[in-house]
């Protein structure tokens, strides 16, 4: 006979949450994590041992809805192993604003560590792209309206502030109001285009309008759709 749900588990197990990770070492307490509930508040936000996120987010891992991760959840072939989106965003327009993306070769263990989470995560539901996606808060920050931005006295330091914009990216990416850019090598989210500040709609568009033709062919957007 199958048990009754009372009311107050029924509630909880309509509960969503968003989780944003800014993930640092495996062996160092450098990794950001924050849990957003769907009313945009932060259930927790603090820094952790990046071994841990597993074990600190499996209270709400039949919750959770979306994943959003600053760090390289792909490898890349080209030069640096960097992505092909990556080698756009070094173009002359995020270099002078400086949110060029570091070169994934410099951070190798960084980055076998962040595809290390991403396969244990598909073993638990998540699926890249779909409901696990990568994040770079350093941009967003740049390109985001300010008044858009979450902000909480429980995200405290440069790291849980960007596992609280991660986490808000994931919210959006559940109202489809999030965009990719990139190829098959690894795609990175976005905001819809109507999220963006006015100066900052219009320099992407003129880098997209003025990339290298052959070199960017494969790239990819729907920003613009």
């Amino acid at each position: 006979m199958r048990k009754k749900t009372s009311f107050i588990e029924m509630k909880q197990e309509e509960i969503k949450f968003f989780i944003g990770i800014d993930l640092g070492w495996k062996e160092k307490k450098t990794t950001g994590i924050c849990v957003l509930g769907k009313n945009g508040r932060p259930q927790i936000c603090k820094d952790i041992v990046g071994k841990n996120v597993l074990r600190v987010i499996q209270p709400y891992l039949k919750s959770i809805q979306e994943i959003a991760i600053d760090a390289p959840l792909t490898r890349g072939r080209g030069k640096g192993k960097l992505r092909l989106y990556e080698k756009f965003l070094l173009t002359k327009t995020f270099r002078q604003e400086k949110v060029a993306p570091i070169p994934p070769a410099l951070m190798s263990k960084l980055c076998d560590f962040a595809r290390e989470l991403v396969e244990k995560l598909e073993e638990k539901r998540f699926v890249l792209n779909i409901n696990l996606i990568e994040a770079f808060p350093t941009l967003l920050k740049k390109i985001c309206k300010k008044e858009l931005i979450l902000k909480s006295h429980l995200c405290q330091g440069e790291n849980q502030e960007s596992a609280l914009l991660c986490a808000q990216l994931a919210l959006w990416h559940s109202q489809f109001k999030t965009r990719y850019l990139g190829y098959k090598d690894g795609f990175l989210f976005l905001p819809e285009i109507a999220f963006w500040k006015k100066d900052w709609q219009k320099n992407f568009y003129q880098a997209w309008k003025e990339k290298h033709r052959l070199k960017y062919k494969h790239l990819i957007t729907n920003l613009f759709q």
